[in-house]
């Protein structure tokens, strides 16, 4: 009995930690995106693409990930099936941003989008039906249909507003 409170009262203390550092960054990480508009942005930083064999053709990846930059209002309502959300992602934008300035600009890549096939193609879905002119919400309900169900894992991605 007194092992099990010992061990009780050890996760205890384990979680609350856990939940006091994680979720102050998650919800940061998670409206980060989601308060941005769409932005157009003349020089992005470079994009160093690996020479190995990756999912995408170069080209590809260099499309979605300009998308990424200049849509984060359309990827911060992305979920991603990755695993990534392992890495504190809270949705498909930061899988190819990693930062950006004050003014949205992107000032530095997140190189894991480039090499995960599940995150390129949640990218390359979205940038498709935006560029069909389709809502965020449509987009999202797409998105849901043809990946969710591929694996246990998902960001936790904030649902795009109504209208």
């Amino acid at each position: 009995m007194r092992k099990s409170l010992l061990a009780i009262s050890l996760g205890s203390l384990l979680l609350g930690t856990a939940l006091a550092y994680w979720t102050p960054a998650l919800m940061a990480q998670a409206t980060r995106s989601a308060k941005l508009a769409p932005h157009t942005q003349a020089n992005l930083p470079p994009l160093n693409i690996p020479t190995y064999k990756l999912p995408k053709s170069p080209d590809a990846i260099r499309a979605i990930y300009r998308f990424a930059a200049e849509h984060p209002e359309v990827l911060g309502y992305m979920p991603c099936f990755c695993s990534c959300e392992q890495l504190g992602h809270t949705s498909n934008d930061e899988c190819f941003v990693k930062t950006r300035a004050k003014n949205g600009d992107v000032t530095e890549w997140q190189d894991h989008g480039m090499v995960c096939a599940m995150c390129l193609a949640v990218g390359e879905t979205a940038m498709k039906m935006s560029a069909d002119g389709k809502s965020v919400r449509d987009i999202r309900a797409e998105v849901e249909r043809k990946y969710a169900s591929q694996t246990e894992f998902r960001t936790p991605t904030p649902t795009p507003p109504k209208g």
